[in-house]
């Protein structure tokens, strides 16, 4: 039998599991006037159709009073929370558990018409109900290992239940409440498998473009450095050249002191050589210009704060329970040079938060701190990410970072390896420390631009 510590405990770690599956920023945008708007208008139009207007109302045959009680109660907890969280920036754990028993209000509205109208009615104020149970398993990732929401409709039916003892409406609640739970359950459980592949495509693919980023760049050298050659041996040619006109002006000079038709054919054959050589000197110039813009070309330069700023922006609504703080030890902004340019730094960036939020699978970090500076050595930037996780294991630490291998139950272990390919791209490394106090301290050395 488990101990109700260890039970509590599954339960936060479930609870935060199905925090980080969920999308903060839809939920942000439903709370803005015009989505409340919209939703207070049809849950009002609903009411007005079933209670009170001509010739449906003999259908469902809902009495106004019970309507509107079974709906204020959902729109007050949707205006109250909309009101509480119309400046904020992220969605908490305390957050979400107020919202879930606002979805569950609004499942007890259509459960509760559905016990309040008349057979015919209520068949299809139940298939309804069915119908917003499964949108919002899947929008909420309704699963048997998070079933937070599920527990919600479970209470909104058994509240429906009451209204209807007495009533015809008994038995409908009894196939509609369990097809609205297997509804919930089964397309929440197909978006979460969804998500999964995904996130596993999107690392495989990031595994991928960062192989193809890393051979590219090693082309690249190594046309480079061809070009390069390429460029030592055009003086030597100019050299070539200029001798090669001298002969001529000097065979031009000796045909002067020869007969007539030796003179002209002599001069004939001079301007020739002349033509020929100046044709040369132009083609050697279009080849060394052609070759200088690609041994010129360089790597992007990229506004390390603003990715830096994005990264926390984005990672912090998916972890809302993770503290990530920037900090920028510097007094002008900092450009780092990255061949792809901000993608590439964000990828790599937020590949390595996520790591530390997630940590080991089992535990992850609670705080994360990002730190930028420059190295007082090299010149290069610096940027520190530095958690209170469980750290790498010991044996990890100077391995080099291997694709698909994790330590997480449903990890790829691509996001480590993917970063690593990426920097060494760019001419940047990435090293792996356990801090002195325990959790993961990663150091990202970055290539920097000179005004």
């Amino acid at each position: 039998m488990k101990s109700p510590s260890l039970s509590s405990c599954q339960g936060v770690t479930a609870f935060r599991r199905w925090m980080r599956a969920q999308d903060a920023g839809r939920l942000l945008a439903s709370l803005r006037v015009r989505p409340l708007a919209g939703y207070l208008l049809r849950g009002s139009a609903l009411v007005g159709a079933v209670a009170w207007a001509p010739g449906v109302h003999s259908f469902f045959a809902v009495p106004l009073t019970p309507a509107l009680a079974c709906f204020l109660p959902g729109a007050v907890h949707r205006v109250a929370f909309a009101f509480v969280h119309a400046r904020h920036r992220r969605v908490g754990a305390g957050s979400w558990l107020a919202w879930l028993p606002g979805l569950a209000l609004e499942h007890f509205f259509l459960a509760g018409l559905t016990a309040l109208a008349a057979p015919s009615g209520a068949l299809v104020l139940g298939v309804l109900l069915i119908g917003v149970s499964a949108v919002h398993g899947r929008r909420y990732r309704v699963t048997w290992r998070e079933p937070f929401l599920m527990v919600g409709t479970l209470v909104a039916l058994l509240g429906a239940a009451v209204l209807a003892w007495h009533s015809q409406n008994g038995l409908l609640l009894a196939v509609v409440g369990p097809a609205a739970l297997v509804a919930q359950v089964y397309l929440g459980s197909l978006a979460m498998r969804y998500d999964q592949a995904r996130a596993d495509a999107d690392r495989l693919r990031a595994a991928v473009h960062a192989q193809l980023v890393e051979q590219q760049e090693r082309d690249v050298g190594r046309l480079t450095q061809a070009m390069a050659e390429i460029l030592g041996h055009h003086q030597g040619m100019d050299q070539v050249l200029h001798d090669a006109g001298t002969a001529a002006d000097m065979m031009k000079a000796f045909g002067t002191q020869r007969g007539v038709l030796a003179r002209n054919g002599f001069e004939d054959q001079a301007r020739q050589l002349q033509d020929s050589l100046r044709q040369l000197q132009e083609m050697v110039k279009e080849v060394r210009a052609k070759s200088r813009r690609f041994a010129g070309t360089e790597p992007e330069a990229v506004d390390l704060g603003l990715v830096l700023e994005s990264v926390q922006a984005q990672v912090s609504l998916r972890f809302p329970d993770v503290d990530i703080h920037v900090e920028m030890q510097m007094s002008q902004p900092p450009r780092a040079l990255l061949r792809g340019g901000p993608l590439t730094l964000r990828r790599v960036v937020e590949n390595l938060v996520v790591n530390a939020c997630e940590g080991n699978g089992e535990q992850g970090a609670s705080r994360v701190f990002i730190r930028a500076r420059t190295e007082p050595l090299s010149g290069r930037l610096e940027v520190e990410i530095e958690d209170d996780g469980p750290g790498f294991p010991p044996e990890r630490l100077n391995a080099p970072a291997e694709e698909l291998y994790t330590t997480k139950s449903q990890g790829t272990g691509l996001g480590l390896y993917t970063s690593e390919c990426l920097l060494r791209a760019s001419g940047g490394l990435l090293h792996r420390h356990n801090g002195p106090g325990g959790g993961a301290l990663l150091r990202i050395l970055l290539p920097r631009e000179y005004p």
